[in-house]
């Protein structure tokens, strides 16, 4: 998945075929609430106490898109933010210590876990937005599509990516 994904997204870069205005993008969006959420350090991994998770439930229309993946490209591009990639989420916790990071669920739905052993499991679908401050701790406990993928952007160059331990891996 991860190959051919990355092979659509060159050929959109190159060919411009897809690509579309700022103004055409309204189409896309529809206001939803976010749900916040406060993850505290559990002692085995640090959280950030000051910035709230952010998850927002379906706020991107995929319906009609021939590639969800580049609507989240094209939106985050829309919005300032450039250099996005097509991923999906490492099976290990890890976090970025320095940096936020956005995730845009393109294609399936998946169980993750947030912020470690003391956080929360969230169904995310696809056209869900998830913004993370720096810190939360990210875990896949159960892909349930297989044409599972997201677009991930963030700073690169103020990444640092570190991997962690929970103090245990039952699921909650």
């Amino acid at each position: 998945m991860y190959v051919l994904e990355t092979l659509k997204k060159m050929f959109e870069q190159v060919t411009s075929v897809g690509k579309r205005s700022s103004a055409s993008m309204r189409w896309f969006i529809r206001r939803r609430k976010a749900h916040r959420a406060m993850f505290e350090d559990d002692g085995a991994i640090p959280n950030n106490s000051r910035l709230p998770f952010i998850h927002y439930r379906s706020p991107v229309r995929l319906t009609h898109a021939q590639d969800p993946a580049a609507v989240f490209e094209d939106l985050f591009e829309s919005n300032g933010w450039r250099d996005s990639w097509r991923n999906g989420i490492y099976d290990y916790l890890h976090y970025h210590s320095t940096t936020h990071e956005v995730l845009g669920i393109a294609r399936g739905h998946a169980r993750v876990g947030f912020g470690g052993d003391g956080g929360k499991i969230i169904q995310l679908r696809a056209g869900d937005v998830v913004i993370l401050p720096p810190v939360p701790v990210i875990n896949a406990f159960q892909r349930a599509a297989t044409s599972w993928s997201l677009v991930r952007i963030h700073p690169r160059e103020n990444m640092t990516n570190a991997r962690g331990q929970a103090k245990s891996t039952s699921a909650r």
